[in-house]
């Protein structure tokens, strides 16, 4: 009779070890991935993107600086015609290129969506290209411009404006629409220098 009582007793411990063991898959399954996907997020991911959010785009004080430099240098160089038209005229005869001009529009005000005219959001776009008479163009086009951009800008809801990396999605949302307005090649990229919630 003791050696069934045994018997009992040993398959009882294999049991019991076995079913940990059965379940040790599960359980570092449970522990150890949200702590490998936080690390992956921290140290891979984040630093991936920010990288490519440097590289991509300017930061908004760069392209404000930008805008006031070449927009500055696109309204008064033809106006003062002595001063301004001799400097770019030599740092054009070495580059043999046109530098890019930004032209800004007028402010495109939207209600935003899903908050039922409580929020509005204002946006300052502006288009960057080195073709001849690029401000021309521009301001011909302006209406034209501005109701695409406030089209695109009014289906944003908070929650998508929100979301990391919502100014360059913006941004290439707004290039691609007006490309399709303009034609292609005929600016090279779509500044956003100020856009603001109330």
């Amino acid at each position: 009779m003791a050696s069934p009582a045994q018997e009992k007793n040993d398959g009882s411990g294999a049991d019991s070890s076995g079913g940990i063991k059965a379940m040790l898959p599960l359980i570092l399954n449970v522990v150890l991935l949200p702590v490998i996907a936080f690390l992956m997020t921290q140290f891979v991911l984040v630093p991936s993107l920010n990288k490519a959010g440097k590289s991509g785009a300017k930061s908004p004080e760069a392209e404000v600086e930008a805008t006031k430099n070449h927009g500055g240098e696109a309204q008064h160089g033809g106006a003062s015609g002595g001063g301004g038209g001799h400097d770019e005229g030599g740092s054009g005869a070495h580059s043999g290129v046109a530098e890019p001009t930004t032209v800004m529009i007028n402010s495109v005000t939207v209600n935003v969506a899903g908050t039922m005219g409580s929020r509005l959001m204002m946006a300052k776009v502006g288009l960057r290209g080195s073709r001849p008479k690029f401000d021309e163009f521009v301001k011909k086009h302006e209406e034209d411009l501005r109701d695409a951009a406030s089209s695109l800008l009014q289906t944003k809801t908070l929650m998508d404006l929100e979301k990391q990396g919502a100014r360059n999605i913006i941004k290439s949302e707004l290039k691609t629409a007006f490309l399709k307005l303009l034609g292609p090649g005929t600016f090279t990229d779509v500044v956003l220098p100020e856009l603001a919630i109330q």
